[in-house]
């Protein structure tokens, strides 16, 4: 009889369409994420946190060489959170909760909005960004 724990909410989720990889698909590894928006898209740049000069010039700091972008319509970055969550949800249900380092935490938006938010919608997305940055420092710390 399968263990309870193993069953994922993925599970719940029937692919309904036939996939094929291209001649030319590559599977790349990232562990830093640009985003770049705009009224139609939103662009995620992948890369690759490159520490060797740091370690080899104490006055070198790391970088990141970026090696890959995707554009997504507003419409599939919605759809991409959903499944985004459920794939969470069901590998910290097998695992237990993900931990962020502190240096991983986004920043505090700054107190004094630049010039971009310094307007009424502008500085109703700074209190937007500033309640679901605390959200998110909240749920870290849930059990």
């Amino acid at each position: 009889m399968e263990d309870e724990k193993s069953k994922v909410p993925t599970a719940l989720i029937p692919n309904t369409m036939e996939t094929r990889r291209t001649e030319d698909f590559v599977s790349r590894y990232s562990n830093n994420v640009q985003l770049e928006s705009n009224s139609f898209d939103l662009k995620l740049v992948f890369g690759l946190l490159d520490q060797s000069r740091a370690t080899k010039q104490p006055t070198a700091k790391p970088s990141v060489e970026q090696h890959t972008a995707i554009s997504l319509s507003w419409p599939e970055v919605k759809i991409i959170m959903f499944y985004l969550q459920v794939h969470l949800t069901g590998y910290e249900m097998e695992n237990g909760k993900v931990k962020i380092p502190a240096s991983a935490i986004p920043p505090e938006p700054p107190l004094t909005p630049p010039t971009q938010f310094d307007n009424p919608q502008g500085r109703a997305a700074l209190d937007l960004i500033r309640k679901l940055r605390a959200e998110f420092i909240t749920n870290l710390s849930e059990t």
